[in-house]
């Protein structure tokens, strides 16, 4: 197992990315062949039944998490909540999930989604600068 600090950790709506306010947290690599990680993340106390419901509903989340240090690009995971605990004013939350595989051509593809949604110009190249710093997931490939 390989164990890495946890930078940032940001959960993805389909376009819309929600930066959490991670306070502290690791991720680990399982090494068991599928790509199994478990992230823990260290957040303050608030909205802790949101987290419940996706570990009740074992609901499938899209996790964007950067390790090691801030410059580096986040990796995208398909994971579950495993365990939420809540203390005075935290919660550890604890994430299962699989890494996806890095697209080797992702800026390429999000340009070619920008064009497509109509960007032109200046407005194209404000709106790729903005993207990239996001890193939106565009699709799942393992």
């Amino acid at each position: 197992m390989k164990t890495f600090k946890l930078i940032a950790l940001s959960l993805v709506h389909g376009e819309e990315v929600e930066q959490l306010d991670l306070q502290d947290g690791l991720i680990i690599n399982r090494e068991y062949g599928k790509e199994n990680w478990l992230i823990e993340a260290l957040l303050p106390k608030s909205e802790p039944e949101k987290y419940e419901k996706f570990r009740d509903n074992e609901e499938m989340l899209h996790v964007q998490a950067t390790i090691s240090k801030p410059t580096n690009d986040p990796a995208s995971f398909e994971a579950v909540v495993r365990q939420v605990a809540v203390m005075e004013d935290k919660m550890s939350i604890l994430f299962e999930g699989e890494l996806f595989r890095k697209n080797t051509n992702y800026h390429e593809k999000l340009l070619q989604r920008l064009v497509e949604e109509g960007y032109t110009g200046d407005e194209l190249v404000d709106a790729f600068k903005n993207k990239v710093k996001e890193k939106p997931v565009l699709e799942k490939s393992k």
